[in-house]
């Protein structure tokens, strides 16, 4: 991705890190900064360190990042596999379709959910299912299944391809690499609910190649 595209969604580190060891941290501060990391194209360095620095923070933060919520509000149902999660993917990738930094990819994203072949993960309760949209008729809902419970710091380290310089490689549509599966990834937050998402490459001539996230 170009570095004037870059500069539209790139979060100040001052920000970040006030927000992250300052003052009361809420659990959409932290949403924002480590979504905005995860799905943006940042050189290649910052996005390495970047994203230790706030998964790093979130740890460290975690018993401070609960929002609190009033007795008399409905907290969505935040488990991947749930209904309350799936639309709300659902609409998220669909707004973010005519975005003109991640339209490509949320757009690629939206093909394999359709087709079943967005696989959804959450280590940290051990689950992983295959995305559909609720409000579809035609789309069946996927069945969970039982992956090994992890940490999202040693699961990305796990599953995020990168170089023999230890650079992380993004596709030219902003997309991780599952170095385990070889397919597209994705990391963010629906609801405030993190998740990890993989999908099949697109086929030769849909302008997918693995490129590095600096070059």
């Amino acid at each position: 991705m170009v570095n004037s595209i870059n500069s539209l969604r790139l979060l100040s580190v001052h920000s970040t890190m006030k927000t992250l060891h300052g003052g009361t941290v809420t659990g959409s501060d932290v949403s924002r900064s480590v979504s905005a990391l995860a799905d943006d194209s940042y050189s290649s360095v910052h996005s390495n360190s970047k994203l230790n620095i706030l998964l790093n923070g979130l740890s460290k933060n975690h018993a401070t990042t609960q929002t609190v919520v009033p007795p008399s509000a409905q907290k969505p149902n935040d488990n991947i596999a749930s209904n309350d999660f799936m639309k709300a993917l659902n609409a998220r990738l669909k707004a973010s379709s005519s975005d003109p930094v991640s339209g490509q990819q949320a757009k690629s994203m939206l093909n394999a959910l359709k087709s079943g072949n967005l696989s959804v993960f959450d280590p940290t309760r051990g689950v992983a299912i295959d995305a559909w949209n609720p409000d579809d008729k035609n789309s069946k809902a996927g069945k969970p299944e039982a992956i090994a419970k992890d940490g999202w710091n040693e699961f990305l380290k796990e599953h995020l391809k990168r170089d023999g310089k230890g650079v992380l490689i993004r596709t030219s549509d902003g997309s991780y690499v599952d170095k385990v599966t070889g397919q597209n990834a994705f990391f963010g937050t629906v609801n405030g609910k993190y998740y990890y998402a993989t999908w099949p490459t697109a086929t030769a001539g849909e302008g997918t190649s693995p490129v590095k996230t600096g070059s």
